[in-house]
C-alpha cells in the first residue's frame, strides 16, 4: 500500500477492516517494518499521533504529511 502511494490513515484503515488481522500499535510497526522496511525505531515515532486504538489524535493532514516525510525515503528505495 506504500508502495503504491497510499497514506498512513488509508493503509490504517484498510488493516482495520481486514477480519482476519487485529491491528494495534505494534502489529503496524511490524506491517511498516515488514512492507516498507522502516525500522521500528523509527516508525515508532508515528504512534504519538494515535491513541491506543489507532485514532488520530491530530488533524488527519497532519499525520499523513508527517508519515509521507517520514516513509517516503523508504518507499522510494522499493521502485
Amino acid at each position: 500500500m506504500a508502495a503504491e502511494g497510499a497514506g498512513l490513515l488509508a493503509m490504517i484503515e484498510t488493516l482495520r477492516l481486514d477480519e482476519e488481522f487485529r491491528l494495534t500499535p505494534l502489529h503496524l510497526l511490524r506491517i511498516l517494518d515488514e512492507a516498507v522496511g522502516i525500522p521500528w525505531t523509527e516508525s515508532r515515532v508515528l504512534l504519538e499521533f494515535f491513541d491506543p486504538e489507532l485514532r488520530p489524535l491530530v488533524p488527519e493532514d497532519e499525520v499523513d504529511r508527517r508519515a509521507e516525510a517520514l516513509l517516503s525515503p523508504y518507499v522510494t528505495r522499493e521502485g
